[in-house]
């Protein structure tokens, strides 16, 4: 499977990447991608996840926005089966 990015920034960063940590360019791109991943379910909750991906896209949770009760999924469960 080949990745192929034809970017000068993102070819310089990964060479960088890859003679600081004395690896081949596609360790350090790997290597870094498993970091920020990790780093990121380390580091965000869901809540702010949703907040980052919405805002990307010009989107956000209403204001005063207040959370679905637990009750609802129960209820929510039980039509689902009855189905």
């Amino acid at each position: 499977m080949t990745l192929n990015i034809r970017n000068k920034q993102a070819d310089a960063l990964a060479r960088e990447l890859a003679e600081l940590d004395g690896t081949t360019i596609t360790d350090a791109v790997v290597n870094a991608l498993r970091e920020t991943i990790a780093s990121r379910l380390k580091n965000e909750s869901p809540r702010e996840t949703a907040r980052r991906v919405l805002a990307r896209r010009g989107l956000a949770f209403k204001p005063n926005r207040r959370p679905v009760p637990a009750e609802a999924f129960h209820e929510l469960d039980h039509e689902l089966a009855s189905d």
